[in-house]
């Protein structure tokens, strides 16, 4: 079997080389190319997307929600509200691991529930006391963290920072005061409120509006006093070099647990946020199944080209089989034209679907535009009154206002070798049936 041959009668079949004749089966081959390459740039659209919002909104709970590890006192007595159980359990963490790199820093907070109340109304929104330098020390969570107006540092105990959206509902903006309606519960069972002043220090956002609609953060001395520990959960946040190192974070966190007083329970980010973490990747897989159904439709293309190329060629593979070229060559040489397909296939939708998913945020701020801009024209069209309402592809309510990019080789490397596995499989029939091809009754037939 002459392999140099049957690479050489390949790429003829698909036109490319000297002595080309008009073929329409070629045309159909080029047809297959094309619904290749199509089909591959949602593909690949669909796999930067969910994997950057994926990662974008988990980071995002990790750091600024959650906490990488989250550890709290599980029997907490009525004199144990002044959180100093969880200041000597952090500073017991930090001497203890601090001379380990995989280890960052530990931070005690208090979270809670209240009533804020600003120039234009009053909103309920979630009370998180942290330390002051909680957003100057944890580099990522300050990184993730977007400051419209004012500052992210806290350093006086009167000051606040409050999520844009917040802001936008309440009307305030930095240097106006607000007031924090917290309760706590009395030694009889009784509630009693208690009104805080509080001077806006920022308005920041972290791009996902689920998350940070309701933020205000106050500094941890002055969370516990107006959070009672009735009402409000404190917790030791721990970070580390990296939470998605399953290897090194499961023996750091086994290590943590040792080290843990016994009425302390540990709480990593993936028990914390399961059900979202479950539901974000099952959305995902459940995409890319859809999208590979796609890609192996058009697949099969390849498969119909080259039963067509073969019946269109039959009187050529008749001679070559008669002058001694061996069967298996002529097989090789249709299947190399499949796999040649899907390459070319691969050429013309893989950069395509890169370049698109590279710039998907710019793009899709064009086609947000232009829709906008035709309902704005049918209303104007209609003599109608426009809502204000603007039309969002990824409504910013629920997704991040910004995704994150990035392009995971390893990805693009399993949607290459699934392309050419979806593309052999439906080249072998076609191909074995052409180096099946009887001479003689080819020959009757002419």
């Amino acid at each position: 079997m002459s392999i140099a041959f049957a690479f050489s009668y390949g790429l003829r079949c698909l036109g490319i080389g000297k002595n080309r004749s008009q073929s329409n089966a070629r045309k159909t081959l080029i047809g297959a190319i094309c619904g290749i390459g199509i089909s591959l740039i949602p593909l690949v659209l669909v796999l930067v997307v969910s994997d950057g919002m994926i990662s974008g909104i988990t980071r995002r709970l990790i750091e600024l929600d959650t906490g990488q590890i989250k550890l709290i006192k599980m029997r907490v007595k009525a004199d144990e509200n002044d959180g100093r159980h969880e200041l000597a359990l952090k500073q017991n963490i930090v001497d203890t691991f601090a001379q380990l790199s995989f280890f960052k820093n530990a931070w005690v907070e208090r979270s809670g529930t209240g009533l804020i109340i600003g120039k234009d109304g009053r909103s309920g929104g979630t009370i998180r006391a942290i330390e002051k330098k909680f957003f100057v020390e944890n580099d990522e969570a300050a990184r993730l963290l977007k400051v419209y107006d004012g500052s992210s540092v806290i350093e006086n105990d009167n000051e606040v920072l409050i999520g844009t959206k917040l802001a936008e509902t309440l009307s305030l903006k930095v240097g106006d005061s607000c007031r924090i309606l917290t309760m706590r519960t009395s030694d009889s069972g009784t509630s009693i409120p208690r009104l805080t002043t509080y001077t806006v220090k920022g308005i920041i956002s972290c791009g996902y509006q689920e998350l940070d609609a309701l933020w205000v953060f106050i500094s941890l001395e002055s969370g516990l006093k107006v959070l009672h520990g009735s009402s409000s959960l404190t917790s030791v946040l721990v970070s580390t070099a990296n939470p998605f190192d399953d290897k090194q974070f499961g023996t750091f966190t086994s290590n943590l647990t040792k080290s843990l007083p016994e009425d302390f329970a540990l709480y990593t980010w993936k028990t914390l946020n399961r059900a979202q973490y479950t539901s974000f990747e099952t959305t995902k897989n459940l995409l890319l199944f859809i999208m590979f159904l796609i890609l192996f439709v058009a697949s099969i293309n390849i498969s119909s080209a080259l039963i067509m190329l073969v019946l269109e060629r039959h009187r050529e593979i008749a001679i070559l089989l008669s002058v001694g070229t061996d069967a298996n060559t002529i097989t090789l040489s249709f299947f190399i034209a499949g796999m040649l397909t899907s390459f070319f296939g691969l050429l013309l939708g893989l950069p395509i679907g890169i370049l698109l998913a590279i710039n998907v945020n710019s793009l899709l701020r064009i086609i947000e535009k232009l829709i906008n801009y035709f309902i704005l024209f049918g209303y104007k069209l209609f003599n109608t009154i426009h809502d204000g309402l603007e039309f969002h592809i990824l409504d910013p309510n629920y997704y991040l206002e910004t995704i994150p990019i990035s392009i995971d080789i390893q990805k693009i490397l399993f949607i290459i070798i699934i392309t050419f596995v979806l593309s052999a499989i439906v080249s072998i029939i076609p191909s074995i049936k052409a180096g099946r091809e009887k001479p003689l009754d080819i020959m009757r037939k002419v």
